[in-house]
């Protein structure tokens, strides 16, 4: 007997006869079959809410453990711009912005741009490849 037959229950209803007791029984069958079919979808009905909250209960705690993986994440790249800020070879560079910047503040009309990205320059330039090292 396969599930579609469960849910059609008339397949299983004899042709009526002319005797009583065929028909009684063809409605007894009927509704056996109807009993059998609502079973079924309930057993159905279950397993389908049973396997939701197994999906939902799944996606929750991959979703807190995508959380801790964020929270552990730390972003090296300031700590390593700021060591090669004191380099040798950018230190200079910082020099002459700092400068500038301080006639800047005295009053001068004039732009650090220039001295800016050339200190950040050195600075990318040195830290690419320690920050690259870095990666996972």
């Amino acid at each position: 007997m396969s599930f579609f037959d469960l849910i059609n229950p008339f397949s299983y209803v004899t042709p009526f006869h002319a005797d009583g007791d065929a028909a009684e029984e063809s409605v007894v069958v009927a509704s056996d079959a109807v009993e059998a079919a609502a079973v079924v979808i309930e057993q159905i009905e279950e397993s389908n809410a049973d396997e939701e909250e197994t999906e939902t209960e799944e996606e929750e705690e991959e979703e807190e453990e995508e959380e801790e993986e964020e929270e552990e994440a730390e972003d090296k790249a300031p700590l390593i711009k700021e060591g090669c800020g004191e380099t040798l070879a950018c230190k200079s560079l910082k020099h002459h912005y700092d400068e500038c910047a301080a006639r800047v503040e005295d009053g001068s009309s004039e732009s650090c741009a220039e001295e800016f990205l050339h200190f950040m320059e050195c600075v990318d330039h040195c830290a690419a490849s320690k920050i690259f090292a870095q990666l996972k």
